[in-house]
């Protein structure tokens, strides 16, 4: 907090610094106080209006907290008052990002780039816009030795002599059987309920040499397994990594490597990357499988009917036939029904009206056993008690503080559902890029529905299923 500090001393000097407002607006949010930090970019904005730094940091302060249409304000504002804003173009590029419009977001952080090589944020967003192999290029003369840059050298280097999870065949149809996964349990903080299933789970081999049941996770990326599973797959190491999610522990050590060949169903990749964790399991489980593996498909999960199901996706009409590289969102006209989300990676997350009053940034998570609000949201629409009888695990281990909300109403896409007894804890976020989470959409919600998934370009259909009395 010294550089805030500093910052405080001169504006209380000369109110009209911009570059001390901006420079106090992202201290507070590298040291995560994000509400000084609103109330910085908000006095800023007051007293320097016309500077596209000042704006520009605006706009970092909405996109944190998941304030889009503040962040998009600010970005553009800044662009306005400068063409040549660095942080003005790092900004939009992260919108355009998020919005799947990639081909916009690498022009955009290739400006930002261009006009501002030493910032570090637009440095990684640029770089990572890259092919591999020009990202390995970027790292490999870069003078950092921290460990994480070895690392993604060494992801990179491996990346780079093989096409990762490189599929056998055409994109095709094909329906891919889901089981009932790990232990039933009542529903949580309720006696006396009927037990039911916490997830759904794929058959997964491995090199012909070994296969589990994985956990069917939209709120996960890849495949991720326990070390014991990795011995008998036969996974090569070639990096070291390590992972984090819900829980209190923090990130897990782990490692990534190659499996020459993995199936599901009658879908066959080679060349594929997974993460090992050094643990046996994953918080009790074999392993996850992120929806994303088939992020070339158009993905389908019936729950009702155990099945998903795989289609190829509309083709792009702005697109090239053999066009390898970033595209922009398109809607084709059998998918206008349905929702567009926003991408942050393999998080798929959607905007929910809560209780007819709040809007906050939910993720679809069906690794998730229980549907789960944010304490600063469940405090605008409920009562909150520490009264709750939940336990809630993640891959970081078990979550210390939960509380209990009342009951709220969720809407979302075409769809509003009902939660009662929601448990509430900080789902945080990953970094100071990321953007404020205000719960979590689980299984136990999502089972109520078939779920499509287009990720190419962030569009998700919610179809809830009709009770049999009514369609009789």
């Amino acid at each position: 907090m010294e550089a805030a500090a500093a910052f405080k001393a001169i504006i209380a000097k000369d109110p009209t610094s911009a570059e001390a407002q901006a420079g106090l607006t992202r201290s507070l949010l590298r040291a995560r106080k994000i509400d000084e930090a609103e109330v910085a970019a908000k006095n800023a904005v007051v007293a320097v209006p016309k500077s596209a730094a000042v704006q520009a940091a605006f706009g970092d302060v909405g996109f944190r907290t998941g304030h889009f249409l503040d962040a998009e304000s600010g970005y553009r504002t800044a662009l306005q008052l400068d063409p040549n804003s660095a942080r003005g173009w790092f900004g939009m590029g992260r919108m355009y990002d998020m919005v799947s419009m990639h081909l916009q977001a690498k022009g955009a952080f290739a400006r930002a780039h261009q006009l501002d090589p030493d910032d570090s944020q637009i440095q990684e967003s640029w770089m990572e816009s890259l092919p591999y192999a020009e990202q390995l290029e970027v790292l490999k003369k870069s003078s950092s030795e921290s460990g994480r840059r070895k690392g993604r050298i060494a992801f990179l280097e491996a990346a780079v002599t093989k096409k990762p999870w490189e599929l056998v065949g055409e994109i095709r149809r094909a329906e891919i059987g889901m089981s009932r996964y790990g232990r039933s349990e009542a529903s949580a903080g309720q006696t006396g309920s009927a037990p039911i299933a916490v997830g759904f789970g794929l058959d997964v081999k491995f090199n012909n040499r070994a296969s589990a049941v994985l956990l069917l996770d939209t709120g996960a990326s890849g495949i991720t397994i326990g070390n014991k599973l990795a011995e008998k797959a036969g996974v090569v190491k070639f990096a070291d990594s390590f992972f984090g999610g819900i829980g209190d522990k923090g990130p897990v050590q782990s490692y990534v490597g190659w499996v020459d060949k993995i199936t599901i169903g009658s879908i066959e990749f080679h060349n594929c990357i997974v993460e090992v964790s050094s643990k046996s399991n994953i918080n009790d489980n074999a392993g996850l499988i992120g929806a994303d593996v088939f992020e070339d498909f158009l993905v389908t999960l019936d729950f009702k009917e155990l099945k998903l199901l795989l289609a190829p996706l509309p083709k792009n009409p702005n697109v090239a036939a053999n066009a390898d590289g970033p595209q922009d969102r398109y809607i084709a006209p059998e998918m206008q029904s349905y929702t567009k989300i926003w991408r942050f990676g393999h998080d798929l997350v959607v905007p929910v009206k809560v209780s007819d009053k709040v809007m906050g940034n939910f993720i679809l998570d069906t690794g998730a056993a229980i549907t789960s609000i944010s304490p600063k949201l469940a405090a605008q629409i409920t009562k909150v008690s520490y009264q709750g009888n939940y336990s809630i695990s993640g891959v970081s281990g078990d979550v210390k503080q939960v509380m209990e909300a009342d009951k709220a109403i969720l809407q979302f896409g075409t769809v509003r559902v009902r939660s009662d007894d929601l448990p509430v804890f900080d789902h945080g976020i990953s970094d100071y890029e990321g953007t404020e989470i205000a719960g979590l959409i689980s299984i136990r919600t999502l089972v109520q529905m078939k779920l499509s998934i287009d990720y190419r370009d962030g569009l998700v259909n919610f179809e809830v299923y009709v009770p049999k009395k009514a369609r009789d």
